[in-house]
């Protein structure tokens, strides 16, 4: 379910670096939240000068003022400071690779029920609720 937006300047990442960007948003969220790799999703949406990138529920636009935007949608339930951690991990690992920096990006996560969500056919539990096998992937490669 975390799907992770980078909105992103037209032509200002390459794939490799959009690759490595999405294992490391990946291997941030599930060092933290310890989903299932295979549940993260990373988009980059390119934006010119000007242009308004609508929000994940399509009845507003995101209100960014930097350069570069990460646009979180996670589980609700996690208390707020592992959220921030996620999006700090985020953040970190985007301005590592892109070399792009820290006062250029910023972000926010927003939540929604997990009974709103499916992964691999299946409702996502709450969080606290996943069953063992989540868990089995623990370690993260590298």
């Amino acid at each position: 379910m975390p799907l992770y937006r980078c909105i992103i300047p037209k032509d200002s990442l390459d794939y490799d670096q959009r690759q490595e960007i999405a294992e490391a948003f990946t291997n941030v969220h599930c060092g933290i939240s310890a989903a299932p790799r295979s549940f993260v999703h990373v988009w980059f949406i390119e934006s010119g000068d000007g242009d308004r990138v609508k929000d994940s529920h399509g009845d507003g636009f995101l209100d960014y003022k930097t350069d570069y935007y990460i646009a979180g949608g996670n589980r609700a339930g996690r208390p707020p400071e592992v959220r921030q951690e996620i999006l700090g991990g985020l953040i970190e690992k985007f301005c590592e690779i892109s070399g792009v920096d820290s006062k250029d990006v910023s972000g926010h996560i927003s939540e929604g029920p997990a009974s709103w969500t499916m992964e691999a056919g299946h409702v996502l539990p709450e969080p606290g609720e996943e069953p063992a096998e989540w868990y089995e992937h623990a370690t993260i490669p590298g």
